[in-house]
């Protein structure tokens, strides 16, 4: 006998939580091995062939709330379908990059910690020589990677629900070919600006012309070693808890988030939010290299967690841990951007003065950084999704990348920003999402709503909905016309005056 909906929708909910627990122990060091392949065997019955058909039925005969919710639980069930295919090229990826090390001097260090390594190397061409080592490293995993492409796309097609592109679409739900064209007025609107601050900076802080940069040079420009006193992790902590609580939103969420900011040698490099079970298990995990990097990286992934341990509990599953992603990273900007925000820094930080505006500049030249990347991540990806040939991107990839940003990328590095699913899609939003919110919050509550009383009550209610609400309605909730780059490009106007 077939699983019948409810079912379904319970095997979902496991799945999920034994899925994003094994990302957290795999990416948090606390194993060597992730085993994410063994996760989906032990929930095969979700792969089963009547699993999709028995969901498109029920989807036929619904309408409003239950078809939401139905939409949101097919597009998820059929991603993990992808998911559970690569699930061992993606422990053989993992494993390998867990194993392998550069030798930097006399000292070899692990992969994992190369970027951090780079953030803290003050002398240039000891930095340019390990970015060098670390990309020669990354080299050796093309072939596993392209791979990884060509199943993906196997994988997909074999939903039955268009070409690659199209599935991609409608399992997100997204106009991926139309938010593009955000992305080129993005960079457009941006790039005589961009240009300026870029040029400036790299002047005054690597002491190299622009168009000589590196990406490395970026890493080492963000790492602010000149600033680790103001932004050391536990002042930051410090800061947003005092904020929280009088918010009436207190950052532990009665023990539904945790903190996992202890240095491991296995630990990733990239921090992350781990959503184990929305609403009462969200972990921050930070890899600690030291200043501005670590308290941007916890602003970011307090943000979500604090959106998963305040969604409501009495929510369905689908709006508590599925639908639009671009929501929760709505909320993971909003706090890492508190960084940007004056009163912020002088009332938590205690960053005045010159120094302060110093500051600012170059924060909000490293944020605009961040969203042309972003912008140009998009454009690349959907020409590599369009390649006949992906294993040949390379150029392509350092041409966009090293165009975009101004800091010169490795095509030895053309897959190793490529998340499935076209996340990058869902960042953009976010980017301009978190704009048409940030105005809200300022209006409402002025510019220091992130300890405001009132804007407590506020915020906690729209954390509560979860993911129920996508991030086009969300924008139009918040008086917006429509979801747009408008307000974000009037913000970076506002960041870099």
């Amino acid at each position: 006998m077939g699983l019948g909906v409810d079912e379904i929708r319970d095997r979902a909910e496991r799945l999920k939580a034994a899925v994003a627990l094994e990302r957290y122990e795999a990416k948090s060091g606390r194993k060597s091995r992730p085993a994410f392949a063994d996760v989906y065997a032990a929930h095969s019955l979700l792969a089963g062939p009547g699993v999709l058909p028995v969901i498109q039925r029920a989807l036929a005969e619904s309408t409003g709330e239950a078809q939401r919710r139905l939409r949101s639980l097919f597009a998820w069930v059929a991603e993990q379908r992808v998911e559970a295919a690569l699930a061992p090229l993606e422990d053989q990826y993992r494993a390998w990059e867990v194993g392998t090390t550069v030798l930097h001097g006399d000292e070899e260090i692990r992969l994992r910690q190369v970027v951090a390594a780079e953030e803290n190397e003050a002398d240039r061409a000891a930095r340019l020589a390990l970015d060098r080592e670390r990309n020669a490293r990354l080299e050796e995993a093309i072939p596993l990677q392209v791979d990884t492409l060509h199943r993906e796309r196997e994988a997909v097609a074999g939903l039955g629900l268009g070409d690659f592109m199209e599935a991609r679409e409608r399992l997100s739900g997204l106009n991926i070919r139309g938010l593009a064209r955000e992305a080129v007025r993005i960079l457009a609107a941006t790039d005589d600006l961009y240009g300026e601050h870029s040029a400036y900076q790299l002047r005054k802080r690597v002491g190299v012309a622009a168009g000589t940069a590196e990406r490395a040079d970026l890493r080492w420009l963000a790492r602010m070693a000149w600033h680790d006193e103001s932004f050391g992790l536990d002042r930051v902590l410090q800061a947003m808890r005092r904020d929280l609580r009088e918010m009436g939103l207190p950052l532990e969420a009665n023990g539904r988030l945790k903190l996992d900011l202890e240095a491991r040698p296995l630990k990733t490099h990239r921090s992350f939010c781990a959503a184990i079970r929305v609403p009462d298990r969200a972990i921050v995990v930070i890899a600690p290299s030291g200043g501005w990097p670590d308290a941007v990286a916890f602003l970011h992934e307090l943000g979500h967690a604090l959106h998963f341990a305040y969604t409501a509990r009495t929510l369905p599953f689908e709006y508590r841990s599925l639908g639009d992603t671009s929501v929760t990273e709505t909320y993971a900007i909003l706090f890492e951007l508190l960084a940007l925000e004056r009163p912020w820094l002088e009332r938590g930080l205690g960053l005045t003065g010159s120094e302060l505006e110093e500051y600012l500049l170059l924060s909000s030249f490293l944020e605009l950084y961040k969203l042309r990347r972003h912008a140009a991540l998009l454009l690349y990806q959907l020409e590599l999704a369009d390649a006949e040939l992906p294993g040949e991107m390379g150029d392509r990839y350092v041409e966009l990348l090293t165009g975009a940003t101004r800091f010169r990328h490795d095509p030895r590095t053309y897959l190793e920003d490529v998340d499935r699913g076209f996340w990058v899609a869902r960042q953009l939003r976010a980017w301009m999402l978190r704009a048409i919110l940030g105005r809200q919050l300022r209006d409402r509550y002025d510019v220091d709503w992130f300890r405001n009383p009132g804007a407590g009550p506020y915020l906690g209610e729209l954390l509560s909905a979860g993911q129920r609400d996508d991030a086009g309605q969300l924008a139009m909730q918040l008086g917006a016309e429509r979801l747009n780059a408008d307000l974000l490009l009037a913000d970076v106007k506002t960041w870099l005056r």
